[in-house]
């Protein structure tokens, strides 16, 4: 793979394992663009014997699977909180109708 695109596949797999989305979207954004600005001026049998296509869709694939398995652990993540939550709320009011209940 041609250098620009080696460093902006880099970036864009730093961006996507440090949950930076903005900074992945514009990454894919470059990518695409510099995946153009090569792939353009190849011949067809250049084309026809490129690595790149295959390349691509495998970053891609990847930052897609990435995202994914980000979002799914970080709902979990949600999940848990919002459960310790309701868990501390519920023991808060418990502790509060208790105190309450002995000053009579």
């Amino acid at each position: 793979m041609p250098q620009p695109l080696d460093n902006l596949a880099r970036d864009l797999r730093a961006a996507v394992l440090v949950s930076d989305h903005e900074k992945a979207t514009r990454l894919t954004g470059e990518y695409a663009e510099a995946l153009r600005r090569h792939w353009m001026p190849l011949s067809n049998e250049e084309r026809a014997a490129s690595p790149i296509p295959n390349q691509s869709i495998e970053l891609l694939t990847w930052v897609r699977e990435m995202t994914l398995l980000q979002r799914a652990l970080a709902s979990e993540h949600l999940a848990f909180v919002e459960k310790a939550q309701r868990r501390l709320t519920a023991r808060a009011q418990y502790l509060q109708a208790a105190a309450l209940g002995t000053r009579r």
